[in-house]
C-alpha cells in the first residue's frame, strides 16, 4: 500500500511516559513486526521531518510499500483541560523541551543564516491571518451538513443500534428544521 504512518511521539500517553508503555526501545522499531521499514526522526527538526517524510512518500509512490516514521517531540502543555501535567512532569524537563520547540528552533536556524528577520516574520503573520480569516469565512458560508451523513460509509449494513441512532438524528433534524 502507498501509505506513510507518521507517529508523533510526544513521550506521554496522558500522564504515562512512553518507557512505561512499551518494552521496545523505539516505536519505529515496531514496524519490523509488520515487515515495514521504520525510521525515527527528531520531530522538533522541521527540516529533518520534511526530508524523512519526502523519502517515505517517494518510496510509497514507487510502489515499494508503506513506511512508519516516529517523530520524537515533546508535549509542552497539558494533555487536556482536565490534565495537570505538573503532577507528573518536572518543570525543568518542560523548560528544556521548550527551548527545542520546532518553530522557535527553525526561526533560530533561518535567522542565523540571514534567511529570516522580523520583517519576514511580520509579513508571514499577516499572510497567515488573512488566509485563516478567508478559510473561516468560507466555512461559515457553506450550508450546514446533513447530520445523517455521519452514518454513511461506516458499514455495508448498519447495525440495529446505529439504525436507531440514525432514526433519532433524522427526527431531531426534522424538528430543528421546523423551528
Amino acid at each position: 500500500l502507498p501509505l506513510v504512518f507518521l507517529v508523533i511521539n510526544n513521550r506521554y500517553a496522558i500522564s504515562v511516559p512512553v518507557e512505561k508503555q512499551t518494552g521496545a526501545g523505539t516505536l519505529a522499531q515496531k514496524a519490523i513486526a509488520g515487515g515495514v521499514p521504520g525510521t525515527q526522526v527528531d520531530g522538533n527538526d522541521i527540516i529533518a521531518v520534511c526530508e524523512v517524510v519526502t523519502q517515505a512518500a517517494a518510496r510509497a509512490r514507487r510502489g515499494e510499500g508503506p513506511s512508519l516514521i516516529e517523530a520524537l517531540t515533546y508535549r509542552i502543555g497539558d494533555h487536556t483541560t482536565a490534565d495537570d501535567a505538573g503532577r507528573y512532569r518536572d518543570a525543568k524537563e518542560v523548560e528544556h523541551a521548550r527551548q527545542a520547540e520546532p518553530v522557535i528552533r527553525l526561526r533560530r536556524y533561518l535567522t542565523a543564516r540571514g534567511w529570516w528577520d522580523d520583517s519576514a516574520e511580520q509579513e508571514l503573520q499577516r499572510e497567515c491571518e488573512t488566509r485563516v480569516a478567508a478559510a473561516v469565512e468560507a466555512y461559515f458560508a457553506r450550508p450546514d451538513p446533513d447530520p445523517a451523513q455521519m452514518f454513511k460509509h461506516l458499514f455495508a449494513r448498519l447495525p440495529a443500534r446505529l439504525e436507531e441512532q440514525l432514526d433519532t438524528v433524522r427526527i431531531s433534524a426534522r424538528r430543528a428544521g421546523a423551528d
